[in-house]
């Protein structure tokens, strides 16, 4: 697996990328492992209910249970995870609005690119089909660290409009929030440099491996990687702000100092419980705001 798959800012994505989400392939689209809940309450949409989550393994919970290293635990997603411990937007939601409780459907999927949202969203609507809220992250796993990424932002674009243009068609009072890339290259290594035992998953000669040799952090990747990811956030943000329906988290997540202690230990690619935690409380008041409440 190459640096940046490792890096991932959580996916690493940074969780970066295409490490992130673990680089499955397969059926993005299928149901298998996905957690779901019963039919959604009604078929008027103006009776919207419930969350919809839509992306890659930075919502699945992937890692987070140590028993099942490199799985996904979705009951510790920060988006709909279950677990006391995490305090996900799912439970603070269903905390104000109790009936949100049993209408969740998390159809990420690790690996998934912004291709996979489009049959993810038609899947989850049909469990939840008309949710208060669809979260969508997006992002990690189109960045290919091959010198041809801006190339792609403007099917990047289109893929993500398209999954868009649905959900809005299929629920129109359904909010939709967009989240950022999780955290910078930048402040991804400077927690990573604590020793070779972990710097060195990220050290090489590609364009977007972090680190030199010789342990040093590659200011130049840096801020090339910096660049595409900033790059195509740019474009995430200009095709949600052509629906009205539709949110960014104003670059909160993407504010995110990483500290070590928040990442799964040997994946460093994926947020442990604390991390997931931390990401919920991140995002929790844009959630806030988005919907109204107080």
């Amino acid at each position: 697996m190459s640096t940046l798959q490792n890096f991932r800012f959580v996916m690493v994505l940074f969780p970066l990328l295409l490490g992130a989400c673990s680089l499955r392939t397969g059926d993005e689209s299928s149901n298998e492992g996905i957690q779901t809940a019963a039919p959604g309450p009604a078929e008027d949409s103006s009776q919207a209910v419930g969350i919809v989550a839509l992306g890659h393994s930075g919502l699945t919970g992937e890692g987070s249970d140590p028993s099942r290293p490199g799985q996904e635990a979705k009951e510790l997603s920060w988006a709909t995870g279950t677990a006391q411990e995490v305090n996900s937007i799912l439970q603070r939601l269903t905390a104000v609005h109790p009936e949100t409780g049993d209408q969740v459907a998390n159809m990420a999927r690790g690996g998934a690119q912004v291709t996979s949202l489009l049959p993810q969203a038609q899947a989850g609507l049909k469990i939840v089909p008309h949710p208060e809220l669809v979260i969508i992250q997006t992002i990690d796993n189109d960045i290919q660290c091959d010198g041809n990424d801006l190339n792609r932002i403007e099917a990047f674009g289109a893929a993500l409009s398209e999954a868009l243009q649905f959900i809005t068609g299929a629920s129109p009072n359904s909010k939709i929030l967009v989240v950022s890339q999780q955290g910078r290259p930048a402040t991804f290594a400077e927690a990573m440099s604590v020793g070779p035992a972990i710097w060195q998953n990220f050290a090489g000669t590609g364009v977007c491996d972090l680190f030199n040799n010789d342990g040093t952090i590659n200011q130049d990747h840096i801020a090339g990687l910096t660049a595409i990811i900033e790059s195509f956030e740019a474009e995430q943000t200009r095709v949600c702000a052509a629906v009205p329906q539709c949110s960014t988290d104003d670059g909160v997540l993407s504010g995110y100092v990483d500290d070590i202690s928040d990442w799964v230990v040997g994946d460093w690619n994926h947020l442990n419980v604390s991390g997931q935690a931390r990401r919920a409380e991140l995002v929790w008041p844009i959630v806030k705001e988005l919907l109204g409440l107080k």
